[in-house]
């Protein structure tokens, strides 16, 4: 039942200006916690993960301790909370450059592997940092999950054969982490030699 000016809730009833104030909280509640989930990261990419601390993370978004504690009370749950974030910011970044993929797709495959290694190598080294601690950490492992989903559209989108969809994510996978540790220089030509082997 509603009356007006008066919102209903089981026998509760919340006055409209007093929801909005509660929404306004849980909005600013969330803005904080997307900005030290991003502060997260940049820790990560200057310090790496021994960097990460309650206040380190505090000092680098400009906030108290307590506000850190407050939103993430462990640092576990800081750390997962990180990698799901970066895996959402990441799939958002990537989804308009996957639905402009074009005739070429070795070319386009490439562009995309690049702007990840080059333009964004930070933040992407920061994730594979996140993302490889899942293996001593298993509360990081369902967020390491979904921080390879948008690999794993950018492979739909060259076959939908799911097993060939799979080998693409773990060939784009090692040909990530084999350039940011150096271990192999970025080049053009594996992206046409990967999808040619699977076809």
């Amino acid at each position: 039942m509603q009356v007006r000016g008066v919102v209903r809730t089981g026998d509760r009833s919340i006055p409209h200006a007093q929801r909005r104030r509660v929404d306004g909280r849980r909005l600013r509640g969330e803005q904080r916690r997307t900005e030290l989930l991003k502060a997260t990261l940049a820790v990560i990419e200057r310090e790496g993960i021994a960097g990460v601390s309650h206040r380190a993370v505090a000092a680098e978004a400009a906030v108290s301790v307590a506000s850190t504690t407050y939103h993430f009370a462990t640092l576990d749950e800081l750390l997962v909370d990180a990698l799901r974030w970066a895996a959402e910011d990441l799939t958002a970044e990537l989804h308009e450059r996957v639905t402009e993929l074009g005739a070429r797709p070795a070319d386009e495959l490439a562009r995309l592997v690049e702007h990840l290694l080059v333009y964004r190598r930070g933040r992407t080294l920061a994730e594979y940092e996140l993302y490889l601690l899942a293996a001593r950490r298993p509360a990081l492992r369902e967020a390491a999950a979904a921080w390879l989903q948008p690999l794993t559209e950018i492979a739909r989108t060259f076959t939908t054969n799911p097993q060939k969809a799979s080998l693409v994510v773990a060939a784009l996978d090692g040909l990530l982490l084999q350039s940011l540790v150096g271990a192999r220089p970025f080049n053009h030509a594996d992206f046409a030699a990967l999808l040619s082997h699977l076809r």
